[in-house]
C-alpha cells in the first residue's frame, strides 16, 4: 500500500459522497482520491451529484451523469434526488438509485481499472463493487470508515439477529475475503475486522486525519471575531453532523447546565435531520447561549474553530461506538484547539495519549459540562 505505483496504473474509486474543500462534509473520501493521486494512480471517481450534506445538486451541467476534473482527479457525478433526507425510505431509495447509476457509470463511463477503491457505505455500494471489479478484472480494496450492517444496529435501524441483518453482514464478510486490502478507519475498526477472521496483514490503518489541512487558509487561533459576534468571552465549538449517529442531544444538555456563565456561548456548526428539533429544543427552554450555524463549506468552518476556545466531540454511548475516532476529532487538534470528548474507546484514547483533551463517559452531560466549566475558567490550562 505504501509503494510508489509504477506510471499508468488505474484507480476506479466508488463513494457516494465526495465532499471538496469549498463543501461541508467528511473529508476522507476527497482526501483519499487526492493522496492516491499524489501516488501516481490515474484515479476517476464515481460518486453523486447532490451534496449529501445540504441535498444540493453540484452536477456542474445536467444529464444523468456528468464528468469534470479537479486536481488532476477525474470526477463522475451521478444524478440523484435532492430530497433524500426527508424519510429513510427517501434515503434507501436514493442509495439504490446511485447504486444503479454508479454501476452503469463505472461500466460505460470510468475507463479500464487496475484497482476498485471503495467506501464500505452506504452497504448497497458492495454489490456494486464485486460487480464492477469482477467485469473489470481489476482488485478490490475496501475502505471501512465504519463497520455495517454494525453502525446500523448500534443506531436501532436494524435488528441484530434479524434475516435482513444477516444477510448484510454476510454479504461483508464476503466482500472482505475477496478484497486484495482493507483500510481501517480507526484502531477498534481493525481490531474488530481481525477478530472477524480477516488476516492482520491484509488491514492497513489510515486515519480521518487531514495532510491537506493546512493548506487552506484558517483563521488564527486568537482572532477575536467570533466571540465578538457572539458577545461572548469563551466560545466551545462543535462541528458535524445532526442526525443520529452524533450525540448532540447531551451536547445540549450540558450547555443547559452552564447557562449561569457570562459570556460562554456554543456555536454548533453541521446540518442533519434532527437541526429542526434541536432548535426548537433550545428555544423552548430560553437557551440564548446556544447559536446553531447550520453547514459551511469546511475551510469556512475550520476558520470558526480556529476561532474557538474549546472544541467538543459527543459520541454515542454503547461497544461500538468505542471504535469511532472521527475526523472533527483530529480537526480540533490539527487547529490547536482543547478537545472535551464524551467518549470511550479509541478517541478517549487518543486524547489521553497526546494530552490534547479530556474525555468524560458517554451520554453524561453533567460531566461533560464540568470539564467545559473547567477549561472555561482556566486559559492556562486551555493553552497546554
Amino acid at each position: 500500500m505504501a509503494t510508489r505505483p509504477s506510471c499508468g496504473q488505474r484507480v476506479l474509486f466508488l463513494t457516494y459522497h465526495l465532499p471538496l474543500a469549498n463543501e461541508p462534509g467528511a473529508f476522507r473520501p476527497w482526501v483519499s482520491a487526492r493522496l492516491l493521486a499524489e501516488l501516481g494512480f490515474q484515479v476517476t471517481v464515481v460518486t453523486s451529484g447532490v451534496q449529501y450534506m445540504t441535498g444540493e445538486d453540484i452536477r456542474p451541467s445536467g444529464g444523468w451523469c456528468t464528468e469534470e476534473t479537479i486536481e488532476g482527479v477525474r470526477i463522475l457525478r451521478t444524478w440523484a434526488p435532492s430530497s433524500f433526507r426527508k424519510s429513510l425510505r427517501r434515503r434507501l431509495v436514493n442509495y439504490a438509485s446511485f447504486a444503479v447509476l454508479a454501476t452503469i457509470a463505472a461500466l460505460k463511463r470510468a475507463g479500464p481499472a487496475q484497482y476498485v477503491f471503495a467506501g464500505t457505505d452506504p452497504i448497497l455500494l458492495t454489490p456494486v463493487v464485486n460487480v464492477v471489479s469482477r467485469l473489470k478484472r481489476a482488485s478490490v480494496i475496501l475502505d471501512e470508515r465504519d463497520l455495517y450492517p454494525e453502525t446500523a444496529i448500534a443506531l436501532g435501524l436494524l435488528r441484530e439477529h434479524g434475516l435482513l441483518a444477516r444477510c448484510l453482514r454476510n454479504m461483508q464478510r464476503r466482500a472482505r475475503r475477496r478484497a486484495k486490502a482493507i483500510v481501517a478507519a480507526t484502531p477498534g475498526i481493525r481490531r474488530t475486522l481481525i477478530s472477524e477472521g480477516v488476516p492482520g496483514s491484509k488491514v492497513h490503518l489510515l486515519y480521518n486525519a487531514d495532510p491537506f489541512l493546512h493548506d487552506e487558509p484558517v483563521a488564527q487561533p486568537n482572532s477575536p471575531s467570533l466571540r465578538e459576534d457572539f458577545g461572548a468571552s469563551c466560545v466551545v465549538a462543535y462541528a458535524g453532523g445532526l442526525g443520529r449517529a452524533n450525540d448532540v442531544p447531551t451536547l445540549l444538555r450540558a450547555a443547559e447546565r452552564l447557562r449561569d456563565i457570562p459570556g460562554l456561548r456554543f456555536s454548533i456548526i453541521g446540518a442533519g435531520e434532527n437541526l429542526p428539533l434541536y432548535r426548537s429544543w433550545c428555544a423552548e427552554r430560553g437557551m440564548t447561549n446556544v447559536r446553531f450555524m447550520g453547514a459551511l463549506p469546511r475551510h469556512e468552518a475550520r476558520t470558526l474553530l480556529g476561532h474557538a476556545d474549546v472544541c467538543v466531540q459527543p459520541l454515542l454511548a454503547g461497544p461500538h461506538f468505542q471504535n469511532t475516532l472521527t475526523s472533527k476529532t483530529f480537526d480540533y487538534i490539527a487547529l490547536g484547539r482543547p478537545v472535551v470528548a464524551s467518549a470511550a474507546g479509541d478517541t478517549a484514547r487518543l486524547l489521553r495519549e497526546s494530552g490534547a483533551g479530556i474525555a468524560v463517559p458517554p451520554g453524561d452531560a453533567e460531566a461533560l459540562a464540568a470539564e467545559i466549566r473547567r477549561l472555561a475558567d482556566d486559559p492556562v490550562l486551555r493553552t497546554a
